[in-house]
């Protein structure tokens, strides 16, 4: 798995255990965006981790946009981190949102109260070829400014995949300018063995 940080502006080579180097890695700095570009499943792993952690300490915002939030998941990291697990999950406050103009709304409803917000594959609605590019591209401005209000009271971060090919790349561009840390997780590719002959 590669991983890369912009601001570090390194590379290094985690390994898979991504319960191990979560705390490492994935270390949120107040009034700052932080996207997690990841595939799908580590994605998900990671966030769900993320959340955990911050569930441990206080009250979190989750805001997801892929249809992707693992209750079971979460459940599962606070049981092997504190006995009071119920009460953690109890601090994270979700809200799911199935098209591009609801999480607009839904972040820009978003109170900015000193609590972590977390938004689970942002641009999977973003994606939705039934909204011109052009409309799509204002939704997410909107957006990224919405986030931007909140990272000035609390820690933000954003997950997203690597678009596929017929998905506009401009998208995750702009995302990606906007953010100040961007971690980018990538599969190895497989290594065709040498032929001897």
């Amino acid at each position: 798995m590669f991983w890369y940080n912009k601001n570090m502006d390194k590379y290094s080579y985690p390994t898979l255990d991504y319960d191990r180097n979560m705390d490492h890695s994935l270390q949120l700095s107040p009034r700052q965006l932080h996207l997690v570009l990841a595939p799908h499943h580590a994605q998900r792993q990671m966030m769900t981790i993320l959340t955990a952690r911050l569930a441990l300490t206080g009250r979190v915002r989750l805001v997801d946009a892929g249809n992707c939030f693992d209750g079971y998941g979460l459940a599962r990291q606070l049981r092997q981190q504190t006995s009071h697990w119920q009460a953690a999950l109890e601090r994270v406050s979700m809200a799911r949102a199935f098209t591009c103009y609801q999480v607009e709304t839904l972040l820009t409803e978003t109170a900015a109260n000193f609590s972590p917000v977390l938004v689970l594959n942002l641009l999977d609605t973003f994606y939705d070829e039934n909204v011109k590019l052009a409309e799509r591209l204002r939704l997410l401005d909107v957006s990224l400014a919405e986030l931007r209000r909140l990272c000035r009271a609390a820690s933000v971060a954003v997950s997203s995949c690597y678009p596929t090919r017929d998905q506009p790349g401009e998208l995750l561009e702009v995302l990606s300018g906007a953010s100040g840390q961007v971690w980018s997780f990538e599969e190895p590719q497989p290594v065709e063995p040498l032929r001897l002959f």
